[in-house]
């Protein structure tokens, strides 16, 4: 039953251990994701893909499903009177999830590789988008610091695998000779594993129980609540048989977003109830993602 999600929990041990017993040398593996295994991934998936309003619709959806979750962080950090720099870190930290790095890896685990294509474009389209955007106005406003949309439309706009989409909807205009799409699909195979390995190396077990309470409601609302309201909605407007169903639902229940936890580190936001919040949510992801997989069958 678990036999999908055990690569994905020992690629993690492998980085932990790795960092615990040598060094932590997960930069430069995210780095290697970042420049070369996911614009390699985007390159073979989007390709053959044929852009139409199917694709728009899907953008939009997914990103009407991102929004709904940041009201629904902050109707709850206001209920549970957070003061503005721990409701910020609640709302970044509660809305954007894992959608790249760990998301890839459980629909390829759960569904092959064919369907991370709509993991891709939730990621590129909606997560990494908002989170650099949106994302990045909160954590401004919950630090007090001033909004440089400069430097947001020059994060969006350079991002290598953002690049990579644009270079590959020119390329779909011409024939692409067999290895080059060979050695994409090389390079962007060990996207899954360099990346859980990287996140492996992040890990970092020590103030589990910080702030445990609003870490709790967190998690709960991030990977629990949210896709069930979610799912409960694609059960009445779509089919929860079709596999980009499935695929939305696991994107939506997956932990909190390492770049959002290092955008509201960075931005001075709660350190460690984002660190905390990104911890347990990976680990508790090997259980949490895997029940809604067994659910939704």
């Amino acid at each position: 039953m678990l036999d999908p999600v055990l690569p994905i929990a020992l690629y993690l041990l492998f980085g932990y251990l790795f960092k615990i017993f040598k060094k932590d040398n997960s930069q430069v593996l995210v780095d290697f994701v970042i420049y070369f295994a996911l614009p390699a991934m985007i390159f073979v998936k989007i390709y053959p893909l044929v852009l139409d309003s199917e694709i728009l619709n899907l953008i939009l959806m997914f990103n009407a499903i991102i929004l709904g979750n940041l009201l629904l962080t902050y109707a709850i950090g206001k209920a549970l009177k957070l003061d503005k720099k721990t409701l910020a870190t609640f709302m970044v930290v509660g809305t954007f999830g894992n959608t790249s790095f760990i998301g890839f890896s459980y629909i390829d685990a759960f569904y092959g590789s064919d369907y991370v294509v709509y993991a891709l474009i939730y990621d590129l389209f909606g997560s990494f988008l908002l989170v650099v955007s949106l994302g990045t106005i909160i954590i401004n406003w919950g630090s007090g610091q001033v909004v440089n949309l400069k430097a947001i439309s020059k994060k969006v706009l350079f991002f290598p695998p953002i690049i990579m989409f644009f270079i590959t909807v020119f390329a779909k205009l011409f024939p692409v000779p067999i290895f080059v799409m060979n050695t994409a699909e090389v390079i962007g195979a060990t996207l899954v594993p360099i990346a859980m390995i990287a996140i492996g190396m992040k890990l970092e077990l020590k103030n589990l129980f910080y702030k445990f309470k609003t870490t709790s409601y967190l998690l709960g609302t991030k990977m629990f609540l949210m896709p069930l309201i979610v799912m409960f909605l694609f059960s009445y407007f779509y089919n929860l048989d079709d596999t980009w169903s499935k695929t939305t639902i696991l994107e939506v229940a997956m932990p909190p977003m390492t770049t959002a936890v290092i955008l509201a580190i960075q931005g001075g936001l709660d350190e460690r109830l984002a660190v905390n919040a990104l911890v347990i949510g990976v680990l508790l992801s090997l259980l949490s993602v895997t029940g809604f997989y067994l659910y939704l069958g």
